[in-house]
């Protein structure tokens, strides 16, 4: 899959459904924006209990967004760090956070169509990155971000990624999917695709834990923790890397 084809189906999950394809619950317009946000304010939350026995970051100055979507953790990591940026390959998703967050200072959402990041090197005290990388068919590219999270996390800083490590054969398959993206190539709208045909563009994959703790230490960085989020039963099974340099 090519950018191209991953900014299209972002572009027409923002025009259609954007706080769902945020979350994956509610969906057909079920969230309210005050409720949407407040999962992004529990999220952080979270986070920040996880991290807290680690020396990292050792500073909090940026914390960089990677696949902010319509910005459901702008406002809570931005009263934790002194300037948030929020990179989103969707430029209809980026329109939105910029309207919901208006009023929150020292915060940039940023359209980003590459898998070089606009983003000096060792800038970020944290760069997040939360169900963003199963959307990337392509491998080589996810493992080319996660080598860019690593360039723009400063020394001391911290990154976290998550990743599936595993889909059951039954769910590879994907039928809404396929049939979403091959309805979408012949010209069929994507509110009609997703309101009336029940059908959605994001695909997932999977990205072995093997193959990416090698890209890590690869690019220079060390692994503090993974943690599995998903029971050994689930169809998906999901992984956070807690990253360092």
């Amino acid at each position: 899959m090519s950018l191209q084809t991953n900014k299209r189906q972002w572009e027409d999950l923002g025009q259609v459904d954007p706080f769902w394809g945020m979350t994956g619950t509610n969906r057909f317009g079920g969230w309210d924006v005050e409720a949407f946000l407040q999962t992004g304010e529990d999220q952080v939350a979270q986070v920040m209990q996880q991290i807290e026995h680690w020396d990292r970051p050792s500073h909090w100055s940026t914390v960089l967004d990677f696949g902010c979507g319509v910005g459901r953790l702008a406002a809570a990591f931005r009263r934790r760090f002194e300037h948030y940026v929020g990179l989103d390959i969707s430029e209809s998703l980026i329109v939105k956070a910029r309207q919901i967050h208006a009023t929150l200072t020292c915060a940039d959402f940023v359209v980003s169509v590459s898998d070089t990041l606009p983003i000096a090197s060792d800038s970020c005290d944290m760069v997040y990155c939360w169900g963003v990388l199963q959307h990337v068919r392509d491998r080589t590219r996810a493992l080319r971000y996660i080598a860019e999270f690593v360039r723009v996390m400063k020394p001391d800083g911290l990154l976290i990624f998550s990743t599936l490590n595993a889909i059951k054969p039954l769910y590879r398959l994907q039928p809404r999917r396929r049939a979403y993206a091959l309805l979408r190539t012949v010209g069929v709208p994507p509110a009609i695709l997703y309101h009336r045909l029940k059908l959605y563009p994001h695909e997932v994959h999977a990205l072995s834990e093997t193959r990416v703790v090698a890209h890590v230490q690869t690019c220079g960085a060390r692994i503090l923790h993974i943690q599995k989020d998903s029971l050994p039963s689930a169809s998906h099974q999901w992984q956070t890397y807690y990253v360092t340099k």
